[in-house]
Order: C-alpha cells, then sequence, then structure tokens
C-alpha cells in the first residue's frame, strides 16, 4: 500500500544513533577544523557545547594540557577533547549502549579524509587491561607519517568495564572515542 507524500512528509526522520551524531562531530570538529584551535573553539561556542573546568579536563589528561567541552545532545552527553601540542589531537568521546556496531559509516568517514592525504597504513590493534580501574581498551587506528618528520594518525577506541559485580550493577556501556591526532616529531 502506497501512503500519500503529506503522510511520508509528516513521519518524523529517525533521530541520529548516538555513533552517528558523534561520528558527524568528529567529521565537522576534527577532521574537517583541526588543527585549527580557533575554528574548534568557533564550532563549539556555535554548539553551546559547555567548555570544560580544568579539573574536568585533568580527568582525562593528567597533566598534559589541552581544553574541553561537554555538548548536551537531548538525551547524552558527548566530550570534545582537545589536546595541545607536543601531541595535538581532537576527540570525540560519548558513551553507548553497545559500543561501535557496524563500522561502515566510520570506514567511509575516514576513507574521504584520507583521499586527498595519502599514506595511511593501518596500526595494530591495541588491547589493554587495566585492572587498577577494572577496564578493558581496545583500539584500532591508522598512521601517516609527514614530509617534516611528524605524524598523523586516525584512532578509534572502545573501553569496557571488565569487573563482573559493576557490570551486574548496570555499569555495561561502552566508552568510545574517535581521534584525530598530529604528534611533533620532538614528542616521541
Amino acid at each position: 500500500m502506497l501512503l500519500p507524500l503529506f503522510l511520508l512528509a509528516a513521519v518524523p526522520a529517525a533521530a541520529p544513533s548516538p555513533v552517528e551524531r558523534m561520528l558527524t562531530l568528529y567529521d565537522e570538529v576534527c577532521l574537517k577544523a583541526f588543527p585549527d584551535d580557533k575554528a574548534i573553539d568557533a564550532l563549539m561556542a556555535a554548539e553551546g557545547a559547555v567548555p570544560l573546568t580544568p579539573e574536568q579536563v585533568r580527568v582525562t589528561f593528567n597533566d598534559d594540557p589541552g581544553r574541553g567541552w561537554l555538548l548536551d545532545d537531548g538525551d547524552r552527553k558527548i566530550q570534545i577533547m582537545l589536546e595541545l601540542p607536543p601531541y595535538h589531537a581532537c576527540s570525540v568521546r560519548g558513551t553507548t549502549p553497545n559500543g561501535f556496531g557496524d563500522l561502515t559509516a566510520y570506514r567511509d568517514l575516514t576513507a574521504a579524509f584520507k583521499q586527498t592525504r595519502p599514506g595511511f597504513e593501518p596500526a595494530g590493534p591495541y588491547d589493554m587491561d587495566r585492572p587498577e580501574l577494572q577496564i578493558h581498551i581496545h583500539a584500532i587506528g591508522e598512521a601517516r607519517k609527514l614530509q617534516d618528520g611528524m605524524s598523523e594518525t586516525l584512532l578509534l577506541f572502545d573501553q569496557r568495564v571488565t569487573d563482573p559485580q559493576r557490570r551486574a550493577n548496570g555499569e555495561t556501556g561502552v566508552d568510545i572515542r574517535f581521534v584525530h591526532q598530529i604528534i611533533d616529531k620532538g614528542a616521541r
């Protein structure tokens, strides 16, 4: 049965999934605006993102320099972090119920980015348990060497609570982050 067009227009579009919204922000902020810190500041202001306090930034960066914002995106919060050189990085972070799911949208987005930036090679997967925090961290990425001795990476992380009791108490969400990083040659 065909529905009249006016009925189809009245059907609201589905809200983007947490990962879709994070990927949109990653594209706008970390792939297009980064490494221009002033452009990121302007985007965050336009989005109505709330700047994080130095103490909140320290939770993520410890003593490394940087700043961040929290974006209220309906029923979820998305964190945008800007680490300052020598590890200049832009990341979009959030919690999802099940992690990434299908990575096609991420791969399509980064493929378009890499079309004008040749030389990216896969970096081996990274897995690390942090028993003191009761979490497991998994990452995949790609890197390329830049002509000036610096390097550029695209990274994708997921982080899960591993403690069975905490999981039984409901800590089953998956923290994910998309990162675009440029590493100064002197930082290694």
